[in-house]
């Protein structure tokens, strides 16, 4: 499977999120609140990549809009697991 994507420059709204997302030098402060798994998987996906909560919060955000805007061009995100085994990520 080819993992380079040639596009002609679609999905550019989701690439400037991302980088906005995590490389901006100007900050907006936040207060949100959390339940206790949502704040659980916060601190396990910190924890695991040796990164700060906020962080990973900054990329997880990345990521979703980053896959919003593929999924709204009607990209299919698919996984393949070590098996070889193609699966379809369905997505609320």
């Amino acid at each position: 499977m080819d993992k380079t994507r040639q596009d002609g420059g679609k999905g550019s709204a989701a690439k400037a999120q991302t980088k906005s997302a995590t490389a901006t030098t100007s900050r907006k402060r936040l207060s949100i609140s959390l339940s206790d798994d949502a704040a659980s998987l916060l601190e396990f996906l910190a924890q695991t990549q040796g990164i700060t909560q906020n962080e990973a919060l900054r990329r997880a955000i990345s990521t979703e809009a980053y896959l919003f805007e593929e999924r709204r061009q009607g990209t299919k995100v698919l996984l393949q697991k070590s098996d070889q085994e193609i699966r379809e990520v369905l997505f609320r």
